[in-house]
């Protein structure tokens, strides 16, 4: 800091101590200002720490939200009015829209002006090129900037020599562009027009701001790439390169459209852009959309389920509303892996209840729009979310005759528990051509008071069908009957690993 100063320029008195001991910055001001009357101060500062160059055209942007002063990080919108001065030869990414840009000397100026409040403003920068992609359905603007060069670290890696930028690039755009599609029909319409997706020199980290996404160098690389630098046994890497585009393009949505109202409720944010990812597995725009489909919720299970070298599982460390605080010592990882994870699954579970067979994920959808409607100018609260299911759920959700969702919310929210389930079927003849479908399923490991929806599905030669749900309450074992219309192939409980099990 060198200067603090308030609207008619007097000089302010500020504290700010060394980086080694307390780099937080303090403001004084010279009298207590009325309730309710806003106040403006200018501040003057530089710093060094948040670029550092990956290579020849490519930097590490770091200090990603602290480059600018801001209150309360995600706790507040404001606009922002950005100027950039780089050396000619870069290019400067930042949320917003592009206002102007000259060239003053040997250097390229670029001005950028949010057209709506955010939460926080960041930029890349870089030796970029740009390539452009229409996309008519949904009107959205979308850019890509790729580097022409590895970052250094990349370099001696036999396996990117054939790294082709511009065409990967087209390719991370597709995906974008697929999932802006998908997710302004599940969840609405986003306050931007414009999304700008940038390489960045970092090899497993993605970053979404409002308009601006950062992707990992690993995004743009292809399956024979992946394999001779990993192998073909690495599947949590294959599945983070799969799932690091589409869950970067959600968050859009999902803390940037809709923030969250604190630590408690971060994982409105984090599992829903992970059950968004699982969404665009699903319609099998990179492939096999079964197996990848199947393959990441059950990634995500064994994310929540696993035990550490503790013996202690992520899921054990406390409820996904205790968010960052579920880190301790012997869990050093449990946020990541039940935040992102378990908050996926509440969501995809909610959709898997709603989910009718006329219908569709009709009401889904109509919730999520309302969520996101609810929440433009506020904050989202786990509870928040819970009246808007609330208004949305269907009869067979009502388990407590109340119109409420606290069984749903008390189990998987606010609690530690996951069934077992174990399943069993007969088939026999029926009248008029119809088969008999006899089915005993277990729930267990698990307290009287837990109660569950679980769906049924058959295989009558045209992969699985939902055929029904299944409410089961506490340590209990069910005897269902149905009737089919044909000799099914298979018959299976939560084919689709909609709802989470051990």
């Amino acid at each position: 800091m060198t200067r603090v100063s308030d609207e008619q320029g007097q000089d302010l008195y500020f504290i700010q101590e060394s980086r080694k001991e307390d780099g937080s910055f303090y403001a004084i001001l010279p009298q207590a200002p009325p309730l309710g009357k806003e106040r403006t101060i200018n501040v003057e500062y530089a710093g060094d720490k948040v670029l550092e160059e990956a290579g020849e055209g490519s930097f590490y942007v770091g200090a990603r939200t602290s480059w600018y002063p801001n209150l309360n990080g995600f706790g507040e919108h404001v606009l922002f009015d950005l100027t950039f001065k780089v050396p000619k030869r870069y290019t400067v990414i930042s949320v917003g829209k592009l206002q102007a840009e000259s060239i003053e000397r040997d250097l390229a100026v670029s001005h950028w002006v949010t057209p709506t409040a955010v939460a926080v403003a960041g930029f890349n920068y870089g030796e970029y090129k740009k390539l452009d992609i229409p996309d008519e359905i949904t009107g959205y603007k979308i850019s890509g900037y790729y580097l022409t060069e590895l970052p250094s670290n990349l370099r001696n890696r036999p396996a990117l020599r054939s790294l082709a930028p511009h065409a990967m690039t087209k390719y991370a755009l597709e995906q974008t562009r697929a999932q802006l599609q998908l997710c302004n029909f599940y969840f609405g319409k986003l306050p931007y027009d414009e999304i700008h997706i940038t390489e960045q020199p970092d090899f497993n980290f993605g970053q979404s701001w409002p308009n601006l996404i950062y992707l990992p160098i690993s995004a743009y690389t292809d399956s024979t790439q992946r394999w001779l630098l990993f192998g073909s046994i690495n599947d949590k890497f294959t599945g983070f390169v799969q799932e690091v585009t589409p869950h970067e393009v959600s968050h859009q949505w999902w803390g940037h459209a809709v923030g969250w109202a604190s630590y408690h409720d971060q994982w409105l944010s984090e599992g829903f852009a992970e059950f968004s990812a699982g969404l665009f597995l699903q319609q099998g725009v990179a492939g096999d959309w079964r197996k990848d489909y199947l393959d990441f919720w059950e990634r995500l299970r064994k994310r929540i389920l696993e035990k550490n070298d503790y013996g202690v599982a992520p899921n054990d460390a406390g409820p996904l509303w205790m968010g960052r605080r579920l880190g301790s010592p012997r869990t050093e990882n449990a946020y990541q892996n039940v935040t992102y994870p378990k908050g996926a699954y509440v969501l995809q579970m909610l959709r898997s209840m709603m989910y009718d067979p006329n219908e569709k994920d009709k009401p889904f959808i109509a919730m999520m729009h309302d969520f996101v409607e609810n929440h433009r100018d506020r904050p989202a609260s786990t509870e928040s979310f819970k009246a808007i299911a609330e208004k949305h759920m269907t009869k067979l959700m009502d388990l407590d005759k109340n119109s409420r969702l606290d069984w749903f919310f008390d189990e998987w929210v606010y609690g530690t528990q996951v069934p077992k389930y174990h399943f069993e079927y007969q088939l026999a003849g029926g009248d008029s051509g119809n088969v008999k479908l006899h089915m005993t399923i277990a729930q267990s490991q698990v307290d009287d008071h837990f109660s569950m929806l679980v769906p049924v599905y058959a295989d009558f030669g045209k992969g699985m069908i939902r055929i029904g749900q299944i409410g089961l309450a506490g340590n209990t074992t069910r005897n269902v009957d149905f009737t089919l219309p044909s000799q099914p192939k298979k018959v299976a409980l939560n084919a689709y690993k909609e709802i989470l099990e051990r």
